[in-house]
């Protein structure tokens, strides 16, 4: 039998089992699976709440009134007092939400926590307040001297000319994660107590802790104070309904919002509010984005085993509250848009299950297995869901993943334990911290309210490749580039080292701006609430961005390393070792785009050269070299918070629109062909299957890495759970950080393109995201449909 969305809950018997209801009636078409929860009109309601792309502006005129009433409050605030910085304008930026917040409450909703944030996506100030601070700021880097213009100029064109991306001016300052366990065990009053106790003890020499920890206190208070507006909001709204689940809703959230998480959480749904409540409202108040959800399956389990057995909670309940929670999310944005650019349809929501405890024992419990049929039953493609995996994962747990792939619902990412836990340990993290990570972003980890990340930094050794090739003195003028010819040289050793040096030297530059300018935001855009909830924020009395936390590493990506390594093992083959032409011949072919005769013959042996994935001694060799010594390179340094430089090898949808702009490349590639992906196979090359592609990964040092991503298609006639359960463990023991997998049917999709509405329940992982394939634009739904398909 074919797995569908529907024939797999008629199939999961245990699923069966939670619901409480006959499997049969469960899976019929136009059948409410829920006893109480209409899921049809919590989905209408939240959609007409939220925009319908990821930087829109809440549909509910309500929300942007605010955000500008408080905007335009800041601004004349201000004015009136022209020698502020950055925290005096935080601190009265608090006092104005106090005053213009509107809490949010649906009728279809169990939870409070909505402040129009937009799932954390708040890159401008007409999204949140906080981020207003930053645009009232942002002229100190020219008059306080923090970055010259020339260094912004640089950094933007390398930007622009597909040399680099830096997510936020020399430091990252979008991929932020919640400090969950803190809030969770203290609550914010735990914090503000500590805050407190820090500032009556604030030495008199340190005048800026002083202010940060006054700054964080006002901050505070005003979150306290948003929680007790949701209360009366909902005392108010109580006032004269019937009985019905609306009143029930509202009467929970009055209880609960009395008190949590301004206290900690006492009951299973008070945490699982808490977990949306502690991404939102920091975010909100310090204009931060947050890119998690927690480990609600870990964090969870006793508030809803102890609820259950107090008779406070049912099963069908929880389901409900769960169903709830998952749906939130997946309405952040409208899923059936097309997606065609660089960040539509990015609701950055991933939520981490399964893995282990802090004694490293395996999660899998009834609250893993509950959230992960009800992302598949209620048809969900956000939350992103990123499960922990590891060689000893149950085998129910590891099939679960693998039948939900074959449901067509691929919207996994698979972090390996062994690797993520061994890493944070090694960097000098308690086990029982380093077992409780949580995921983030599109593939990163970090250890919950100990790390804050500087993620978001690619380099491309490709685009030093194709400008060594395809020179252009302009782009190396204004780019600050110093780029050797390989034209005539004799040797392929010398051709290897050459485009080493090129892209070396560069690397060397960016590390160093990033050191000599990353520090300046701080200055400019505090996050003083958000810091003392972070370990050590406290202790340094100093912002996040300012070396205030624990661990805070800068991650620097290598991108599209398979077609650099391709590119290599073209040259050292055709001219070196066969020695089919020249090197001045085979350069001139590729400048050609590959044109004539000679052209596509010198192409076609290109592509019959070793590649990188198949496992061959002189790619794996030439991948660990590079790899090897960029990251002996990359010890060198220090960022600008004195912590490590760390590499990754990972890319988000610049593989296709970078390289719709790269021209040629000896790997065989056509200008304006798409690149690689992480550490995968070029598409246009790879014709192996999974255990050659993974051997090939395993024979890197992956304690290199922050962290790595394979993004694997497998041919879905040639899969089952059982297979997918192997190839997840082999993941585990080849040390690789991550895995996002495809399950597809050719045949299938080329239907879908066909005929839509047969096809909406198929999501396709693109690449730090998952879609519905029937929503990707045309180009997007071939680039997936021609993916070589591991068998």
């Amino acid at each position: 039998m074919t797995l569908t969305r529907k024939n797999f809950l008629v199939s999961a018997s245990s699923f069966a089992a939670a619901v409480g209801l006959d499997p049969a009636a469960f899976a019929a078409a136009g059948t409410n699976p829920f006893r109480k929860l209409d899921l049809a009109a919590l989905r209408k309601e939240l959609r007409a709440f939220y925009p319908d792309e990821s930087h829109g502006v809440c549909k509910d005129p309500r929300q942007p009134a605010s955000v500008k009433a408080i905007g335009d409050a800041l601004d004349e605030w201000a004015a009136a007092h022209p020698g502020y910085d950055a925290l005096d304008v935080r601190r009265e930026e608090y006092l104005l939400v106090r005053k213009h917040f509107v809490p949010f409450l649906f009728k279809e909703s169990p939870f409070y926590f909505e402040a129009g944030v937009n799932g954390g996506w708040c890159y401008t100030s007409t999204s949140v307040p906080g981020r207003h601070v930053n645009r009232l700021c942002n002229r100190f880097y020219r008059e306080q001297g923090l970055i010259p213009d020339a260094a912004f100029d640089l950094l933007w064109g390398r930007a622009g000319q597909r040399l680099l991306v830096c997510c936020g001016p020399f430091s990252d300052d979008m991929h932020h994660v919640p400090a969950f366990r803190t809030i969770l065990t203290k609550g914010f009053k735990g914090v503000r107590d500590e805050v407190a106790a820090a500032l009556e003890a604030c030495p008199a020499h340190d005048p800026l802790g002083k202010k940060e920890l006054e700054t964080a206190l006002v901050g505070l208070d005003t979150i306290h104070c948003i929680q007790l507006k949701f209360h009366e909001a909902a005392k108010e709204k109580v006032k004269g309904l019937g009985e019905g689940e609306e009143r029930r809703n509202l009467l929970r959230i009055v209880e609960a919002s009395a008190r949590c998480p301004w206290e900690p959480p006492k009951t299973f749904f008070e945490a699982l509010n808490a977990l949306w409540f502690i991404r939102e409202i920091p975010a909100y108040v310090d204009g931060l984005d947050q890119f998690a959800l927690g480990r609600p399956d870990a964090w969870l389990i006793d508030f809803y085993r102890a609820d259950l057995a107090a008779g406070r909670l049912t099963v069908e309940e929880a389901r409900e509250l769960v169903a709830a929670f998952l749906v939130t999310s997946d309405c952040h944005l409208d899923t059936a848009r097309v997606v065609d650019s660089f960040d539509d349809q990015e609701a950055e929501m991933p939520l981490t299950l399964g893995g282990c405890d802090k004694d490293g024992k395996p999660v899998w419990n009834e609250l893993t297995e509950m959230f992960l049929d009800l992302h598949l039953a209620c048809d969900c493609v956000f939350p992103k869901l990123h499960c922990r995996i590891a060689k000893d994962s149950p085998e129910p747990y590891l099939r679960k993943i693998g039948e939900m792939l074959m449901a067509g619902h691929a919207v996994f990412a698979l972090f390996n334990d062994d690797r993520h836990v061994a890493q944070f340990v090694a960097r000098g993290f308690r086990p029982e911290l380093a077992r409780d990570y949580i995921c983030a972003g599109c593939w990163d980890s970090y250890v919950d309210s100990w790390t804050d990340v500087d993620c978001a930094n690619y380099t491309s050794p490709l685009r030093i490749l194709e400008l060594t090739i395809h020179r252009d003195p302009e782009v190396e003028r204004k780019c600050r580039l110093k780029i050797d010819p390989i034209d005539g040289l004799t040797s392929f050793e010398a051709v290897r080292d050459t485009l080493y040096r090129n892209f070396i030297r560069f690397y060397r530059d960016v590390l160093s701006e990033y050191t000599r300018y990353g520090r300046a935001n701080a200055k400019v855009f505090p996050h003083p609430v958000y810091s003392m909830c972070l370990e050590g924020g406290i202790r340094s009395r100093r912002d996040t961005m300012d070396g205030g936390v624990a661990f805070r590493p800068r991650i620097v990506t290598l991108a599209f390393m398979a077609n650099v390594v391709d590119s290599l093992a073209a040259i050292r083959q055709l001219c070196f070792v066969d020695k089919t032409c020249t090197l001045d011949e085979f350069l001139a072919a590729v400048r050609s785009n590959w044109a004539g005769m000679r052209g596509e013959e010198l192409r076609q042996a290109a592509l019959r050269a070793p590649y990188w994935g198949d496992d061959s001694s002189v790619t794996n060799g030439l991948m660990k070299a590079w790899i090897d010594r960029v990251a002996d390179e990359t010890d060198l340094y220090r960022n600008d918070q004195g912590g490590p430089y760390v590499l990754a090898c990972w890319v988000y949808r610049e593989f296709l629109y970078w390289g719709e702009k790269t021209k040629a490349t000896p790997d065989g590639r056509r200008d304006g062909d798409r690149l690689a992906q992480g550490f995968c196979p070029s598409e246009y090359r790879c014709n192996v299957g999974p255990t050659t592609v993974l051997n090939a990964i395993g024979t890197l040092d992956h304690s290199r890495f922050f962290a790595t991503n394979a993004n694997l298609s497998f041919d879905k006639a040639a899969m089952s759970p059982e297979t997918f359960a192997a190839v997840f463990r082999v993941v585990c023991r080849k040390d690789m950080h991550l895995l996002q997998p495809n399950c597809l049917s050719v045949e299938e999709l080329l239907d879908a393109q066909v005929h839509p509405e047969r096809h909406r329940d198929i999501i396709v992982k693109v690449c730090g995201f998952s879609a519905r394939f029937v929503s990707l634009s045309k180009r997007w739904q071939d680039e997936v449909i021609a993916r070589h398909k591991l068998k």
